[in-house]
């Protein structure tokens, strides 16, 4: 990787359970995204908590 803009560079943290992803938090969207029942309800509430999307 070589870029001096800040712009270029995207953080990703993926969640799986049973080798199934439940949730993501993308840095381009700035907020969780669930892909199963229990991830969408994860991502709603990570999402509602302000303290760690500000982290």
């Amino acid at each position: 990787f070589n870029s001096t803009e800040p712009k270029d560079i995207k953080y990703m943290r993926s969640y799986y359970y049973n080798k199934i992803e439940v949730t993501r938090f993308d840095s381009d969207v700035r907020k969780f995204v669930g892909f199963t029942e229990f991830g969408v309800k994860k991502a709603e509430t990570w999402n509602n908590d302000q303290g760690d999307l500000a982290v």
